[in-house]
């Protein structure tokens, strides 16, 4: 079958591969000069097989209010003349309550193990280098209670093997000695042995590598400009270089979908939040993690990706300006140096931002539209990473007429 992706993030990276593997004629198309060079390129490097959730919870209406006038708090709504960004917003508000979060929890926990069987396989299969690392991740409270909220919270996991390990911050010290100056700091920590880290661009870009070896055309530098319509079917797309025909076609063009999708009559409540990140150089010091962290109180999480350590975090919804905050992302600097003073240079740390491609209940959309050959894997918010893979073997099944191998019951586009 002849088919294109739109989109090589490492969700339409992902979705090329399993695609080109099950024997199709795969294309992939994308604006920028290489694979994964947009909200791929530069994120918080956690692979949350187990510990990923919706962030549509319960507990961010107060947090908004809490910090509602603070300029590096971790979610920042920039509210604007934009009737999209409104309706948004209050779907999102409407997913913070216990009944749709334990739903949305649910099946990001199927996908998330679902994903992390995948991406093995694929680095198995591929022999992929992309600084990974299996040592776990520390997630660090500030207070006993906190932290005991959160332990009796990741309890209610089925598989009690997938437990945290509740750790004092001694033992938190004897797991990752680089906090050894955080001993004041937090009460403790929930310790996940089975969560890993690694570079998602350089994931990305290999897989690309890898999926044109195995008879893919990936077109770098071509900007879409519509998709042909036969009726109730998509039989292509036009971008300014070229018309190309396909009997199916993969929307993965993560905040800038719903604009294309648009024209021809198919709406997705996506809208970006922005996020930041900061990478420090380490070579020469000897302070950073080798574990992935994720600070709870200041939420930012942080990967040691070869001689780089990369912090990310914050959610500001600001609609598609690009322009980074320097407060914002400073504020992350600073809370990388806090935490791991002898880790790098922060003056030659390099700062990124990247629109999150976010659904009001904070899961993705993977599967058929109402018209004929077109198709979607989109929506992965801050998660595209974690989640992939999963993604990318589920749409491929779903091309090519198969039963998926997981229950899609959460993440259908009809739910919109």
């Amino acid at each position: 079958m002849r088919v294109l992706v739109l989109g090589a993030g490492v969700i339409g990276t992902t979705a090329a591969y399993f695609l080109t593997r099950d024997g199709h004629d795969v294309t992939v198309i994308e604006r920028q000069a290489g694979a994964g060079l947009e909200t791929s390129f530069a994120n918080g490097g956690i692979v949350s097989a187990y510990t990923a959730k919706p962030w549509a919870s319960p507990t961010v209406p107060k947090t908004l209010l809490k910090n509602l006038f603070r300029e590096d708090a971790p979610y920042l709504f920039r509210l604007r003349p934009d009737l999209q960004q409104w309706a948004w917003a209050l779907k999102f508000l409407s997913n913070c309550r216990a009944e749709p979060f334990a739903r949305g929890q649910k099946v990001s926990r199927r996908l998330g193990a679902y994903s992390f069987a995948q991406l093995k396989a694929v680095r198995e299969a591929e022999g992929i280098e992309y600084d990974a690392r299996a040592e776990g991740m520390i997630e660090l409270y500030q207070d006993a209670e906190s932290l005991a909220a959160a332990d009796a919270f990741a309890r209610r996991l089925p598989d009690d093997g997938r437990h945290p390990q509740v750790l004092d911050m001694k033992s938190t010290i004897e797991v990752e000695p680089a906090l050894e100056d955080q001993r004041d700091t937090y009460a403790g920590s929930l310790f996940f042995s089975q969560e890993e880290t690694g570079d998602a661009h350089k994931f990305t870009k290999n897989l690309a590598a890898a999926t044109v070896g195995h008879g893919a055309d990936f077109r770098y530098g071509e900007t879409l400009t519509r998709l042909i319509r036969d009726g109730r079917r998509i039989t292509g797309v036009e971008t300014d270089k070229a018309t190309y025909e396909a009997e199916a076609v993969v929307v993965s063009l993560g905040s800038f979908g719903p604009r294309f999708l648009r024209r021809v009559g198919v709406k997705m409540p996506i809208y970006p939040m922005k996020g930041y990140s900061v990478t420090v150089p380490t070579a020469g010091h000897n302070g950073a993690p080798t574990h992935g962290i994720h600070d709870i109180p200041r939420r930012i999480v942080l990967s040691r990706l070869g001689d780089r350590l990369r912090c990310a975090g914050t959610a500001e919804l600001t609609g598609y300006n690009p322009a980074i905050t320097p407060g914002r992302v400073d504020a992350i600097l600073r809370d990388t140096m806090r935490l791991f003073p002898n880790a790098g240079d922060p003056s030659q740390a390099e700062r990124w931002m990247g629109f999150r491609p976010m659904t009001p209940d904070c899961v993705p959309i993977i599967g058929k539209t109402d018209l004929d050959g077109l198709y979607l894997d989109t929506g992965h918010g801050s998660t595209g990473w974690t989640w992939s893979c999963g993604s990318g073997r589920l749409i491929a099944d779903i091309v090519a007429g198969r039963e998926p191998e997981i229950d899609m019951t959460g993440l259908e586009p009809a739910r919109f």
